[in-house]
């Protein structure tokens, strides 16, 4: 569990550090060329970065449960045919 978890957030970190590097480049911002932020702008930064990483948690936990419900539903329509199937309906009725 740790080392999935550490594994999404070293993705999401260089997927991060990618993006944020190919949109300096785009907009041709070097080292010599850029402003420093205020700390205000820091901050701002700091929170949507952290809202992001919470609604990713969430966003996987929301994934988990599923995939754990889905497997159950499988399991019942992988050992019935549709013989059994259309019998139980007729039964059912």
């Amino acid at each position: 569990m740790d080392d999935k978890k550490l594994n999404l957030q070293e993705i999401s970190s260089t997927m991060m550090q990618l993006f944020v590097q190919d949109v300096l480049n785009r907009n041709n911002i070097t080292k010599e060329t850029r402003k420093p932020l205020s700390d205000e702008q820091k901050e701002q930064i700091k929170k949507v970065v952290a809202d992001l990483q919470a609604q990713v948690e969430e966003y996987v936990k929301g994934t988990k449960k599923t995939e754990e419900d889905v497997p159950k539903a499988e399991e019942t329509t992988k050992n019935t045919t549709l013989r059994d199937m259309l019998k139980k309906r007729k039964n059912d009725n």
